[in-house]
């Protein structure tokens, strides 16, 4: 891990403990795919990020292996399949087994079933999903027995309101 994004991470998540706030900490985003050598650098990278949390003893943050790992712009299948992804969140488990872990995928407020299980709360995103779909994609995820979490969505204005609204009032 380079010395100088930790330390501004550090910076962050302090902040947001005083104020009582809960950091979504991504590992993967689909432009860091490209410099990765391997799949065992995507491993190590994992197990270095856990062990830093760890080590840092914050208490205050959950981790997110991928953001929307289904997206083509990952180059590496075991950040792009939920066969791959859930391995990840099985490794980062392994490596601090109080740590919450998940993963998200794209827009539609959907999970692969092998990522949904390996995963501790469900993290989905909203994009492209009208407000009236939102109640049943979220009671779609029940069967899996976990917390849901929306942590990203297109809609602005009025429209994000109800979008909020929605995912409040069917427990995400």
């Amino acid at each position: 891990l380079r010395e100088s994004y930790v330390k501004r991470v550090r910076w962050v998540i302090e902040a947001c403990d005083r104020q009582g706030v809960v950091v979504i900490l991504g590992c993967y985003y689909q432009r860091q795919s490209k410099i990765l050598k391997d799949a065992d650098a995507v491993r190590a990278g994992v197990v270095n990020a856990v062990k830093w949390i760890q080590s840092s003893g914050f208490k205050n943050v959950v981790l997110e292996i991928a953001n929307e790992y289904p997206h083509q712009g990952f180059t590496h299948p075991i950040l792009k399949t939920p066969e791959g992804v859930a391995e990840l969140i099985r490794l980062a488990k392994r490596a601090a087994p109080d740590l919450l872990v998940s993963a998200s995928g794209d827009g539609g407020g959907k999970l692969h079933d092998a990522v949904a299980e390996a995963s501790d709360f469900l993290l989905i995103h909203f994009n492209g999903t009208p407000v009236s779909a939102i109640p049943a994609r979220i009671d779609a995820l029940r069967r899996f027995g976990k917390p849901i979490v929306c942590n990203e969505d297109d809609k602005v204005g009025v429209e994000a309101a109800r979008a909020a609204e929605a995912c409040f009032a069917n427990g995400a």
